[in-house]
């Protein structure tokens, strides 16, 4: 799965974090392979909608 870095930048500004914040959760490899558009699990999705209080469909790309 691919995370939409928009929707990741709009949700964290929302929650009022930073990915500093989510270190907790993610590691900062991961966060590192999401900044670069790479394709991550669908429980690290999960870990991350968890720790921003959204659902998983609020930070993934849509696939035409």
């Amino acid at each position: 799965m691919k995370i939409n870095i928009s929707k990741l930048e709009i949700t964290l500004a929302r929650a009022c974090k930073n990915e500093r914040d989510l270190r907790s959760s993610i590691s900062p490899q991961t966060l590192r392979r999401i900044r670069q558009g790479e394709e991550v699990k669908p429980a690290t999705v999960g870990k991350l909608a968890r720790a921003l209080n959204v659902d998983v469909i609020e930070l993934i790309e849509q696939e035409d």
